[in-house]
């Protein structure tokens, strides 16, 4: 395993994450933007974590056009 499989297998997370539709299925499941304000804790950290990679949808797409041109020009 190489550097760069981690920095593909972390992009697919980041991608996965940041699509997750919080009406639909954050909600729902209790990890939605209504939990919150409820305390401290480590749901609290993961629940800020996906909020996070949502605002960052834009920098996945230039990260994956990135990968995708690199993975073309070196194989």
């Amino acid at each position: 395993m190489t550097l760069w499989t981690i920095v593909q297998a972390a992009l697919m997370i980041g991608n996965g994450v940041a699509v997750l539709n919080n009406d639909r299925f954050l909600e729902p499941n209790g990890w939605g933007f209504s939990q919150m304000g409820q305390g401290l804790g480590l749901k609290m950290s993961i629940i800020g974590g996906i909020h996070a990679a949502q605002y960052f949808r834009s920098i996945f797409i230039l990260l994956n056009a990135l990968v995708i041109i690199i993975k073309l020009i070196f194989g």
